[in-house]
């Protein structure tokens, strides 16, 4: 198969720096402490403000959106000063301790009370909240760089996919399932002093491991600038990046899967509730996510060498579109339910299947635009992705619950049959239709082959480069 002959030719370069399991568990680690904070703030920041700090609602609900706007907003702002950049120590890898020490720092302080009084603990509640979140947006850009400028081995990328997917999940199972009983533990009967006590353990934890980052990574794929020579401005920075169509179809790729799974993630409980009328199944619904997922992800690889990123990638939205599809034909009946499960399993083995190869799309798309345009933007470019995650979870919540009160939703009553139709649409229809959009990958023309060829220009560009600086 072309598509396995590809990766060994690319395989067969630079074989002396190929990622070690060290430097795979460094950059895994990334998300790992990003999907921690980001959990903590969904499962429990706003029971933390409402119940904990006693903070009217209506003013929970206004910060948490207005921050979301004002991180998104700030992702790419803050994308391009890390391009512009360059540490000592590296141009994106110290990042991972200039922001990850202070985002340990408040998460601790976001989740600890300190009794300032009504007005003192709005005003306290409102700064640390602010400048976490912000925080933990912005540190998308250099972590989406990283990749890039650490490997061009396509092997080593589909590598680091795997990895760092099993990180994200580790982290998302330990907060969904430790996170709770802990702080009720740690606490003593004190819900305040157990989120203090909890939120300090995970800012040690999340310190030490961006000290490991950075101690462990080494960037060995960054041009660095000539003296006297300028830096591309911003209006140059977005033309590289939008007339890349690799880019645009990376992020159109991320804003659909991300939109889809969040529609289906915030109507489930009703749907489970009002159509199979057992709630309980979203515990199962969590298993039957997790489990065949890992299951894909585990062999992966295998499957990528033989049928290729593209292949793998497309295959995964037809299945995808077709389970998801399948719910409007599913009856409210046990076999149903099982029927349902079934059809979730599958589209999540693909999902498996589809992760790491999603995983090297964007790292490829960089280097096209620096083999294109000799412009190193990967920070800029990083930066897009967290503002498509951030953009689709908030459009996913208002958009489903907009969408309930157009189906004529009712909290805790029977359903009317439109209703349920609704739900079930909300469940299939939708989200298969947004998934479609997922296909847009068949326009990723950057082969394997085609990396191979850029890895080996940016490598000769990059030799040029440090002799005329040298001789400078």
């Amino acid at each position: 198969m072309q598509a396995t002959s590809d990766i060994k030719q690319y395989q067969s370069l630079e074989k002396d720096i190929r990622l070690t399991k060290r430097e795979k568990l460094a950059s895994a680690l990334g998300g790992m402490t990003g999907t921690i904070h980001t959990q903590m703030i969904s499962m429990f920041i706003l029971f933390f403000y409402t119940d904990v700090m006693e903070i009217n609602p209506a003013y929970v609900a206004a910060l948490l959106l207005i921050s979301r706007i004002i991180g998104a907003s700030l992702i790419p702002v803050f994308g391009i000063v890390v391009d512009r950049v360059t540490t000592p120590w590296g141009k994106y890898v110290p990042w991972f301790v200039i922001l990850g020490v202070p985002i340990a720092i408040f998460g601790w302080l976001t989740f600890t009370d300190f009794n300032f009084g009504p007005k003192g603990t709005v005003i306290y509640a409102t700064v640390t909240y602010l400048i976490y979140s912000i925080l933990v947006s912005i540190k998308a850009a250099p972590f989406n760089a990283v990749a890039p400028a650490i490997t061009k081995r396509v092997d080593d990328r589909i590598s680091l996919g795997q990895y760092s997917y099993f990180a994200v999940m580790m982290a998302a199972i330990i907060v969904t399932a430790v996170a709770q009983p802990a702080y009720k533990a740690l606490g003593d009967g004190s819900d305040a002093k157990g989120f203090s006590i909890l939120m300090g353990l995970i800012a040690i934890f999340c310190i030490i491991a961006s000290i490991f980052q950075v101690v462990t990574l080494k960037e060995k794929y960054v041009v660095t600038q000539k003296k006297g020579e300028t830096s591309a401005s911003i209006k140059d920075m977005f033309k590289a990046v939008f007339t890349n169509k690799n880019a645009v179809v990376v992020y159109v790729y991320i804003l659909a899967i991300t939109l889809a799974s969040g529609i289906r993630s915030a109507i489930m409980i009703h749907y489970f509730k009002y159509f199979f009328h057992n709630e309980s199944l979203v515990v199962i619904f969590g298993l039957m996510s997790l489990i065949p997922t890992i299951l894909g992800v585990m062999i992966s690889g295998k499957i990528i060498k033989r049928f290729g990123i593209k292949g793998v990638i497309l295959t995964c939205t037809a299945v995808n579109v077709a389970c998801t599809a399948a719910v409007m034909f599913i009856p409210a009946t046990s076999t149903g339910v099982v029927i349902f499960f079934a059809t979730l399993a599958i589209a999540n083995l693909f999902m498996g299947f589809a992760n790491p190869a999603q995983a090297t799309m964007l790292p490829a798309a960089m280097d096209y635009t620096e083999w294109k345009t000799g412009t190193n933007i990967n920070g800029f470019m990083g930066s897009f992705q967290g503002v498509m995650q951030t953009l689709a979870i908030a459009i996913s919540g208002s958009l489903a619950a907009v969408a309930l009160s157009v189906i004529g939703y009712v909290p805790g009553a029977e359903q009317s049959s439109e209703t349920i139709f609704g739900l079930k649409s909300l469940m299939g229809i939708l989200p298969a239709v947004i998934f479609l959009f997922t296909a847009s990958v068949a326009w990723f023309d950057i082969t394997e082959e085609k990396q191979n060829q850029i890895a080996q220009e940016l490598a000769e560009r990059r030799r040029k480069n440090e002799g005329s600086n040298i001789e400078e």
